[in-house]
């Protein structure tokens, strides 16, 4: 039995109609017809039954149907996969990114991949940590970038520098007092914060004797920036976002507060990366992007 008598067998098995099936396969009935009797011969079972007005699957032939289906196309995705990834030169990564990671680190990553190999092609789609694991176990993608530290049961990791977090507003403090005052700094601010830190700064600041008070509370850095941009508060964001605006307005300054830092971790199924996902690890790794230190908002 090969691939060829399995896709002849589906037509036939999918269609019940011996002539269609030859139309479709373009070949001739008579030889279709003995393709059949020689697959039959071959397993010792009867697949079809034959009358003069119809053919009939038997219970042989559903299970093979099923099976010549899976098979030919785990053929066709095995194909597939080897000539498109011959040598990693060519094929597509399919990235999940978690929306509060710096858009500016990623597509660093991306070009300097695309100047090794511009064959390959891209696929991102950004989505909440839970989401991108799901996603990754369903192999809907490979990579997965996410703001975790975490130990993923069944993952393999790859974890990058942390991001310091870093205060932004219109008027701070003088930056020689702020670098020694710690969390106390955040005593009386009206602070605009990512979802992801607030019962962390809760925690630290009822551990200094005070009540944070949570202005806003939203899901994306750079609207944080925004609202810090109208002078409403001050946003604390991962420094590596800080690059990606010029808001004459605004100042920025690291905290003295190391419990906030921000992780990004690599995270794959080593079974299932492909050798152009693994390429792309390998990158990461080897080239991994440095946050500059400066800090700097025009």
């Amino acid at each position: 039995m090969d691939f060829k008598q399995l896709q002849y067998y589906l037509m036939i098995a999918d269609l019940k109609n011996m002539t269609q099936a030859a139309a479709k396969l373009h070949v001739a009935q008579p030889y279709l017809s003995r393709q059949l009797k020689q697959l039959e011969q071959e397993l010792g079972v009867t697949l079809l039954n034959r009358t003069t007005r119809e053919m009939q699957l038997t219970s042989a032939g559903r299970v093979l149907q099923q099976r010549a289906r899976e098979l030919l196309a785990l053929r066709q995705q095995s194909i597939h996969e080897i000539t498109s990834v011959r040598d990693g030169q060519t094929g597509t990564v399919k990235i999940g990114v978690v929306a509060s990671i710096n858009n500016g680190i990623i597509p660093a990553w991306l070009a300097q991949y695309h100047r090794h190999y511009p064959g390959v092609q891209f696929l991102i789609e950004e989505r909440p940590s839970s989401e991108i694991v799901k996603m990754l176990r369903e192999q809907r993608i490979e990579l997965g970038i996410m703001r975790t530290a975490k130990p993923l049961s069944g993952f393999q990791q790859l974890e990058l520098p942390t991001v310091p977090i870093v205060m932004v507003g219109r008027q701070l403090i003088a930056s020689e007092k702020l670098a020694h005052t710690g969390i106390q700094i955040l005593k009386n601010q009206p602070l605009l914060v990512h979802r992801y830190h607030v019962d962390l700064i809760t925690k630290l600041c009822h551990q200094a004797g005070f009540e944070p008070i949570f202005l806003a509370q939203v899901d994306n850095s750079l609207t944080l920036l925004r609202l810090a941009n109208q002078g409403i508060g001050v946003a604390l964001i991962p420094q590596d976002w800080l690059d990606l605006v010029r808001m004459s307005h605004l100042q920025a300054q690291t905290l003295a507060i190391p419990e906030l830092t921000r992780p990004t971790t690599v995270i794959w199924q080593t079974s299932r990366l492909s050798l152009v996902g693994r390429r792309f690890v390998e990158l990461i790794d080897s080239q991994r992007i440095k946050i500059n230190s400066n800090i700097r908002l025009p």
